[in-house]
């Protein structure tokens, strides 16, 4: 009895398991890439625009086209769109026209377009978070127009136009954020919230049609998860600051009073925000420490001189300085929104404090007091004393 009991117990823990009875073969899906929200002509309903990878047969010859095309290239995806109510039922739609079972695993770009985005996102968001599909790790971006623009380019090296600004984002050239992170900052205190502005460049004049790419820049600006208004290029620069999310950035400033230029690549930056009450008053500290290596320099001036170093890194101080006064002032006085964390940093060195007035805060963020202080330094200032044929200048004769 002992031996058929030791047989009998792994025979039935073999009849529990599931094996692969659900298991859905590659060649069934339709991998999606990337997928734009639009608002269609319709009331009270959303468009949802999927781009598809366009499976090849190995072997085969380029595959046919997909439409665009350019340079003898076949298009390696393709577009589908449909209309409803919500993102659910517009998905459902959807896969009415798609003959292979759509799968949301590869999906690492989600578009809302511009005028969506300032109806608000909330909702549409709430499918994304709740859907098991859709990875949180994939970035969110609002089109200058519509998304689903986007999503139709031919980009002549990526293999697609998610792909192009999926690296841009990655490369952290900008503001980067994810599906995570956005679902954070909907809770977030301030109400406030910042997503990646996406553009399309125009193409060349030899380009076939739709043969360009998108790219990234300014930032959308959300209150309460709606669209408020947005940010210059050079405006989201300051924030990256205040984030400390500067990663790949070139300082140029000019050195006056000196005429010319001098560019000042970052290697890191360390900014802390240092919130104080002093008498009722709310103040707050922008801590700025960075430093880089001196990548060109067009003025006269000779690095090599320590006072002539020291006056360079005063005036990349002044520069990085300014950028950020640049940013806080349309935040603070125009759009009255905190995406700077600000809220966050006053509730936790002030819990109590900010327990009273986080009702306020509306009218209160317009009035904090910010100063900025910023150090920075040059660390190489390179082997080459001053640009051939230009006189040197010391820090004496400056």
């Amino acid at each position: 009895m002992s031996a058929i009991g030791k047989m009998a117990a792994p025979i039935a823990m073999l009849l529990l398991l599931s094996g692969c009875w659900d298991r859905v073969e590659l060649n069934d899906l339709s991998l999606i890439t990337a997928i734009a929200f639009d608002k269609p002509q319709q009331k009270n309903s959303v468009e949802v625009t999927a781009q598809i990878i366009i499976p090849k047969v190995k072997g085969g010859g380029d595959g046919g086209s997909g439409g665009g095309g350019g340079g003898g290239q076949a298009k390696q995806t393709i577009t589908r769109t449909a209309s409803g109510v919500d993102i659910a039922d517009a998905i459902s739609k959807l896969q009415m026209v798609i003959p292979r079972k759509i799968f949301w695993g590869q999906c690492k770009v989600f578009i809302f377009g511009e005028e969506i985005a300032r109806e608000g996102i909330q909702e549409h968001m709430d499918f994304l978070l709740r859907h098991p599909q859709p990875r949180e790790r994939g970035f969110v971006f609002v089109s200058k127009g519509r998304g689903a623009d986007v999503l139709d380019l031919f980009p002549p090296i990526e293999r697609s136009s998610s792909e192009v600004i999926r690296e841009l984002a990655q490369m952290k050239i900008g503001l980067s954020v994810t599906l995570e992170q956005l679902s954070i900052r909907l809770k977030e205190e301030s109400g406030a919230q910042a997503l990646p502005l996406v553009h399309i460049l125009p193409k060349a004049k030899s380009s076939k049609p739709f043969e360009t790419i998108a790219y990234l820049s300014g930032t959308a600006v959300f209150k309460d998860g709606k669209m408020i208004g947005e940010l210059s290029s050079r405006e989201t620069r300051g924030i990256l600051w205040i984030r400390n999310e500067i990663k790949e950035y070139t300082v140029t400033y000019e050195d006056d009073p000196i005429k010319g230029k001098v560019s000042v690549h970052p290697l890191h930056a360390k900014v802390k925000l240092i919130p104080r009450i002093e008498n009722g008053a709310w103040k707050m500290e922008i801590k700025v420490r960075t430093a880089g290596d001196l990548v060109q320099n067009s003025t006269p001036l000779n690095p090599m001189n320590s006072q002539v170093l020291k006056k360079m890194e005063i005036g990349m101080q002044k520069d990085i300085q300014a950028r950020i006064q640049e940013a806080l002032k349309p935040l603070q006085r125009e759009l009255n929104a905190d995406i700077l964390g600000f809220a966050s940093a006053y509730h936790r060195k002030y819990p109590k404090s900010w327990a009273k007035a986080k009702d306020e805060w509306e009218t209160r963020f317009p009035e904090i007091e910010v100063t900025v202080d910023v150090e920075a330094r040059i660390n190489r200032p390179g082997l080459v004393n001053a640009p051939g044929g230009m006189p040197q200048v010391t820090g004496k004769e400056k």
